[in-house]
């Protein structure tokens, strides 16, 4: 089934990244206690989110998230319409950045905060399910058309 709807996987992945995102910017200007996946000392969205990990260069990282969401599902749609290989390419390199960059987060989470946060898994989910689904549909809207091996009269 996956096969036959990878574009519209790919669109489903990029916007349930996108709206664990604007979950994630909210609870990290929320009051502390008030997540949801705020569970045990070890599940704490609130440590990671909050943390000194949890912003770049001042901005926060579910910001960065956002901001990416965004731009891989405007280049996917321009890429469905145009079916530019240059394009195509870009869709992967922003897929391939998030999916860097997730795993990045998630070393933190695993080796140097020691707690997990369930939105960024979920994200991380997101982007992988993205990445798979993207590279579907990049090669499905730029293959070439075998050559009509029909004699022509």
């Amino acid at each position: 089934m996956i096969r036959k709807y990878h574009y519209a996987f790919l669109l489903f992945f990029i916007a349930m990244g996108l709206f664990v995102s604007l979950y994630a910017l909210k609870q990290h200007y929320a009051p502390l206690g008030g997540g949801a996946c705020n569970v045990t000392a070890t599940f704490n969205c609130d440590l990671v989110n909050r943390g000194p990990y949890g912003k770049i260069f001042g901005f926060p990282v579910a910001g960065f998230g956002v901001v990416g969401y965004l731009m891989m599902g405007i280049v996917a749609i321009h890429f469905s319409k145009t079916k530019d290989p240059v394009i195509g390419k870009m869709l992967l390199a922003l897929l391939a950045g998030g999916v860097l960059f997730s795993l990045y987060l998630t070393y933190l989470e695993a080796f140097v905060i020691y707690a997990w946060c369930l939105i960024c898994l979920a994200s991380l989910s997101s982007i992988v399910g993205a990445a798979l689904t993207g590279h579907m549909t990049y090669k499905e809207f730029t293959m070439t058309p075998a050559p009509d091996a029909t004699p022509k009269a």
